[in-house]
C-alpha cells in the first residue's frame, strides 16, 4: 500500500482531496495531512510515507522549501505538486527537483479523479521499476518478503522495510537487491529469493509471487533457513494434487501403523508432503482425521487431540502432527506389551470402527490382526480397557445415536449402517444401552436443539 501524506494550507482543499479521491483503487492510502511544510517534516520523522503531495505556496514553509529538505534526508519519497496556473515558474522548479507530476487545483473539479490518480500510480510504477510497465525486466531475480501472518501489523517491521520496496498485497513485498546483513527470516516473516525471472514483465513477476505465496511457499519454507532460494520453474504445478485419491490417503493416517513405527511415521510425512496438497485442503483432511482419531484412541486420553485452525508452513504441521502421535501414543501405551501386540490391538479397533456395518466376531477380529483367537480377547480387554464384545457394541451405539441426531434416516438403515439387520434387535439393544428407543432418542434431540 502507497503511503501519501496531503499537504496544504487550505482546509477544504485538504478535505476534498483526502475523501474524495479514490485511493484504495489505486493501492494508496491517506496516512496523514498537514497544513505546511513544517509540520509535514514533523510528520514525516515519525511516519512512513512514501508519497507526498504538496501545495507549493503555504506559510511558515513553502512546498519547494519542503521538497528541497524531503530530497535530503528521506530521498524515498515521491512528490507530486499541487499548484494554481500562476504558480508556472515554481512548478518547473519542483519538477528540476524531483517532482513526478503536478495537479493543478483549478482541474481538479473538471478532470477525473481516476485519471489523477491512474497517472500517478503509473509515473510511481515506472520511478520504482525503471522501465516502462509494457518492458520486459532485466531483473534475474527478486527478494520477496512474505509475512507468515499477514493479518498482524507489526508497524516496526513495516518502517524497516527497504525503500525501494513493492507491496505485491498484504503481508507480501518484493525489490531487487537484498541490503547485506538486515533482512532474514524470522519468527514473523520469511525472506525469499525467487530466481530466473529474466523476460518477465512487472505483472508476470507480481503473479509468480503471488502464485508461490498460496501454495508451494507453505510446504517449501523452514524457519531454521535464513533464506529460501527457489528457482521460477520449482513454481510451476505448485499445489496440485494431481488427480489423488483422498479416501486412501485417509485410511492411510487410520491405519495406526504411523503411531508405533518411527520409520513409518516419517516416510508418511514425506509423502504427504510430496504431494503438496494445497494447504486449506490437507487442514480440511485433518480435521476430519483428528475425529477418527479421537473416536478410536480418545477412551485412553484426558483430553481429545485438537487441531489449529491453520498452519503457515508444513514444518509447523509437521510438529502438530508428532504431537498428536506422541500424545495418542503415551495414553494408549501398555510397556507390559510388545509394540507389535499393541499395534495389532490398534489395529483391529480400526477395523472396528471402519467395518461397522459387519457382523464381525472376536474370533474373525483374531485373525484379521494374526493373532490366536483367546490370547486377542484377553490382550483386547487390558489394552482397551473392556472385552472386545463390549467395545463393538459401545461404538455402534455411539454411531447410532451420531446419525439419529444428525440425520432423517430411518431406523431400519441406521440399524444396518452399524451391524444389525433386524432393527427390533437394534431398538431393543438401544434401549438397554442409552435408556430410551431410538425413536425417543431421535425426539429428544430434535426438542433440546429447538430450545
Amino acid at each position: 500500500m502507497i503511503r501519501v501524506l496531503v499537504v496544504d494550507d487550505e482546509k477544504m482543499v485538504r478535505i476534498g482531496l483526502v475523501n474524495f479521491m479514490p485511493w484504495k483503487e489505486f493501492g494508496m492510502e491517506v496516512v496523514g495531512e498537514a497544513n505546511n511544510g513544517e509540520n509535514a517534516l514533523k510528520f514525516i520523522e515519525n511516519n512512513k510515507v512514501d508519497l507526498l503531495l504538496t501545495d507549493l505556496s503555504m506559510p511558515v514553509m513553502s512546498g519547494i522549501e519542503l521538497m528541497k529538505e524531503v530530497s535530503k534526508h528521506h530521498p524515498h519519497i515521491q512528490v507530486v505538486v499541487l499548484t494554481l496556473h500562476t504558480d508556472f515558474e515554481y512548478v518547473q522548479e519542483a519538477l528540476r527537483l524531483g517532482a513526478i507530476d503536478y495537479i493543478a487545483k483549478t482541474q481538479l473539479e473538471k478532470e477525473q479523479f481516476e485519471d489523477v490518480l491512474g497517472r500517478i500510480a503509473s509515473l510511481l510504477d515506472k520511478k520504482k521499476l525503471g522501465v516502462q510497465q509494457t518492458e520486459k525486466s532485466r531483473v534475474d531475480q527478486v527478494y520477496v518478503v512474505y509475512m507468515l501472518n499477514p493479518h498482524h501489523d507489526d508497524p516496526k517491521w513495516d518502517a524497516s522495510m527497504p525503500n525501494d520496496a513493492v507491496e505485491v498485497e498484504m503481508g507480501v513485498w518484493y525489490w531487487r537487491d537484498l541490503p547485506p546483513g538486515v533482512w532474514t527470516s524470522s519468527a514473523g516473516h520469511a525472506l525469499v529469493c525467487i530466481r530466473d525471472l529474466m523476460e518477465l514483465d512487472r505483472k508476470a513477476i507480481v503473479q509468480l509471487i503471488r502464485t508461490y505465496r498460496r501454495n508451494g511457499f507453505f510446504y517449501d519454507y523452514d524457519p531454521a533457513r535464513t533464506l529460501l532460494d527457489i528457482r521460477r520453474d520449482e513454481i510451476v504445478n505448485v499445489g496440485k494434487d494431481s488427480g489423488l485419491d483422498l479416501n486412501e490417503l485417509k485410511s492411510k493416517w487410520l491405519s495406526p501403523d504411523w503411531l508405533y513405527e518411527d520409520r513409518i511415521f516419517e516416510q508418511m510425512l514425506q509423502e504427504l508432503k510430496a504431494v503438496k496438497l494445497p494447504p486449506i485442503r490437507l487442514t480440511r483432511l485433518f480435521f476430519s482425521l483428528t475425529d477418527e482419531w479421537n473416536r478410536l484412541y480418545g477412551q485412553a486420553m484426558e483430553s481429545p487431540v485438537a487441531i489449529e485452525d491453520s498452519f503457515h508452513y508444513f514444518v509447523q504441521f509437521g510438529a502438530w502432527l508428532s504431537g498428536a502421535r506422541e500424545a495418542i501414543r503415551q495414553a494408549n501405551i501398555k510397556p507390559q506389551f510388545s509394540l507389535e501386540i499393541q499395534n495389532s490391538i490398534a489395529k483391529a479397533t480400526n477395523l472396528a470402527q471402519t467395518m461397522m456395518n459387519q457382523s464381525l466376531t472376536a474370533g474373525e477380529m483374531a485373525q484379521m490382526v494374526n493373532m490366536s483367537s483367546s490370547y486377542f480377547s484377553q490382550c483386547f480387554k487390558q489394552i482397551v480397557g473392556k472385552t472386545y464384545t463390549d467395545y463393538l457394541r459401545d461404538i455402534r451405539m455411539e454411531r447410532a445415536k451420531h446419525y439419529l441426531k444428525n440425520t432423517a434416516r430411518t431406523i431400519q438403515w441406521i440399524a444396518e449402517q452399524v451391524g444389525y439387520n433386524d432393527d427390533k434387535y437394534f431398538s431393543r439393544l438401544f434401549r438397554e444401552h442409552v435408556g430410551v428407543l431410538p425413536s425417543d432418542y431421535r425426539q429428544e434431540s430434535i426438542h433440546d436443539r429447538s430450545h
